[in-house]
């Protein structure tokens, strides 16, 4: 029994089922929520350190690098030093991931527009909505709503949920909150607002390589949570094959809906390809995405539960 209750492997599942958990049960208040405080840091860096449009695309880049590091190198350095010193280290490793994970946030946003769609409040639906999607939202239908929602939630638990997670596992809470303050500032530092497209670049480049794993890892967890066949079918059959479209794609056409499409940034229309299924949106589907993502989960947990046992029965055989 001691050796189980030392083993790391376990440990790190024990403390990873418990803030799935917590964060499944519980929504941190974004007003105290420690990753509000990064969002504040990283548009004030950008108000700051951002160049002049006339400038180079090189001096956008050396600032945005250099804006990121001077706000996430140290404090990711710092925490990590105050937990090897702390006395009692997995209790502030589970603190970090639960603050570095907060998909609870993201659920509570994404019900809040089913809600408001589900008692014609539109409005209400595209405020909500607002919250957690880039795209500008005043024109948005009940059907554009709906796909923005959807989409939002199924990216969101591929990068930031299924990210959080695969890092975490694979090289501890410090890497983790490294990904995901990268992922904050990608986001806050999007590349479709006017003039961030270079400034944004070097922290965009490198997220995407951390992220590229995780997200597929998830889109596939996802697809074989529901309907595999059609969602790798749909992949092959994507036009675009940027990275963002392919999840879409994998996770649309599991879930049998097209996504994608016509999308307004800052004014700006963008085409996107549409991928994944041959049906359009409906409003079921907001409920359908919801269960998928629930035991897209459920099955990314079996799966970890399943691989730390026999890793943990080589270890000691």
């Amino acid at each position: 029994m001691d050796a189980l209750l030392h083993s790391p492997l376990l440990q790190n599942l024990a403390l990873l089922l418990v803030v799935i958990t917590i964060d499944s049960l519980w929504r941190w208040p974004p007003k105290y929520h420690p990753l509000t405080v990064f969002r504040l840091l990283a548009a004030g860096m950008a108000t700051k350190v951002k160049p002049k449009s006339t400038d180079s695309p090189s001096q956008h880049r050396i600032s945005g690098a250099l804006g990121a590091i001077v706000l996430i190198v140290p404090f990711t350095v710092l925490t990590g030093l105050l937990v090897t010193m702390a006395e009692y280290p997995l209790f502030f490793e589970a603190v970090i991931l639960l603050c570095v994970m907060d998909f609870a946030q993201v659920r509570w946003h994404y019900n809040a527009v089913v809600t408001a769609l589900g008692r014609e409040k539109k409005v209400l639906a595209r405020e909500m909505v607002s919250h957690f999607v880039a795209r500008d939202c005043d024109r948005l239908s009940d059907i554009g709503i709906a796909k923005a929602a959807m989409e939002s939630l199924l990216l969101r638990f591929c990068y930031q949920f299924c990210g959080v997670v695969l890092w975490f596992l694979f090289a501890g809470p410090v890497a983790a909150l490294l990904y995901r303050l990268l992922l904050l500032f990608s986001w806050q530092w999007h590349w479709r607002k006017p003039g961030f497209y270079w400034f944004a670049l070097p922290v965009r480049r490198v997220t995407r390589l951390l992220s590229l794993v995780p997200a597929f890892t998830g889109a596939i967890l996802l697809a074989l949570s529901t309907h595999p066949v059609a969602g790798f079918k749909a992949l092959s059959q994507a036009k675009s094959r940027d990275s963002t479209s392919l999840l879409l794609a994998l996770c649309g056409g599991s879930l049998g809906i097209r996504l994608g499409g016509p999308a307004i940034y800052s004014g700006n229309m963008i085409r996107y390809s549409r991928v994944g299924g041959h049906r359009e949106v409906r409003f079921s589907d907001m409920t359908h995405c919801r269960q998928a993502v629930t035991r897209a989960v459920l099955l990314l947990l079996g799966i970890t539960v399943v691989i730390f046992s026999a890793l943990h029965a080589l270890y000691a055989f």
